[in-house]
């Protein structure tokens, strides 16, 4: 089994204990204020009357993409912080750091101006239709399409302790239709796959669970930026297989107030569950292949870190080569 492998010294540097912690916030109005937790957060100028859930289950036409704050399940920690969309996509996105420290008890993803002033981090990644950075994808033959149909999703927090935190993303009834690369006929699969965030760490371990093999599952990276960029990379290690990339965009689609993030990505798949590479215009996959359940890591780094841990594509490459070389 992989053990993830601990980067401190930043930590040490700011004096700062590793914690993390998880963020779930469902969007209701001024009537939940009876409810436990409840708070009045922002997006932006938006006010939306908000209360912490710990889970969710819904039917695929209920818009819980826009029921939700953050749109999601998120994990932070002091590094670095993720969040799932819960909609089709399942698509991870990306917060970063300046400084070491728990933010989004405070940012809940959308850091004011204040805050901002105050040194606190940011979404650094526009994530749009690709894989991102570890998402769980299919591969239909031609290219990645999301995790549809489906009769159920569901988002939950697992576990949230003080150096470990879970929060999983499930889907029951997926119907997947007969792939191109098999001869495996149409397949209807319930798939769970669980995100661990370790107190000190930017790496995160994903879990793959489903109720019988699926030919055609696949992670990566997006290229950034994601309708373009070109700066990817492959490397075939002796423990497994490392895709990685390096680039700069806006986060958002805002490019008025936000500035262009420089952003590197990564996903490392271990040996018995790496299969085919694929290339297409906006990602670096790989196939998933062996029996369940299985598990790889993800990774990222931004410039924009106080003490980052790579300013260039030639030093994030060097780094994770480090890092998965330490992973056993």
């Amino acid at each position: 089994m992989l053990r993830l492998i601990k980067i401190l010294p930043i930590l040490l540097l700011a004096g700062c204990s590793p914690r993390v912690a998880t963020s779930f916030w469902r969007i209701g109005t001024p009537a939940d204020s009876i409810r436990p937790g409840y708070a009045v957060l922002y997006e932006g100028q938006k006010m939306r009357h908000c209360y912490p859930i710990t889970e969710w289950t819904d039917t695929p036409d209920k818009d819980t993409y826009h029921s939700l704050h953050h749109h999601g399940v998120a994990v932070e920690s002091e590094l670095m912080a993720y969040r799932i969309y819960f909609d089709k996509k399942q698509t991870i996105d990306v917060y970063c750091k300046r400084k070491p420290q728990l933010e989004l008890a405070q940012s809940h993803w959308y850091p004011n101006d204040s805050l901002l002033a105050q040194g606190f981090g940011d979404d650094i990644l526009r994530v749009s239709g690709t894989v991102g950075v570890g998402s769980v994808k299919y591969w239909n033959g031609k290219k990645q399409v999301h995790i549809e149909p489906v009769a159920e999703r569901s988002q939950r927090i697992v576990s949230s302790k003080k150096d470990q935190a879970t929060i999983e993303v499930a889907v029951k009834g997926w119907e997947i239709p007969k792939s191109q690369i098999s001869n495996l006929q149409s397949q209807i699969v319930d798939m769970a796959v669980r995100y661990t965030l370790r107190a000190g760490h930017r790496d995160m371990r994903c879990d793959v669970s489903l109720s019988e093999p699926v030919e055609g599952l696949c992670t990566g990276v997006q290229a950034i930026p994601a309708k373009g960029g070109n700066d990817t990379i492959t490397m075939i290690l002796p423990n497994g297989v490392l895709l990685a990339s390096w680039g700069t965009d806006w986060p958002v689609n805002d490019s008025a107030k936000y500035a262009k993030e420089t952003v590197g990505l990564a996903v490392f798949i271990p040996k018995q569950f790496a299969g085919d590479i694929i290339q297409d215009k906006q990602n670096l996959l790989c196939l998933l292949k062996g029996t369940t359940p299985h598990f790889y890591l993800t990774a990222c780094g931004a410039t924009k870190e106080n003490h980052p841990v790579a300013t260039n594509a030639t030093e994030w490459y060097a780094y994770l080569r480090r890092w998965a070389a330490k992973l056993q």
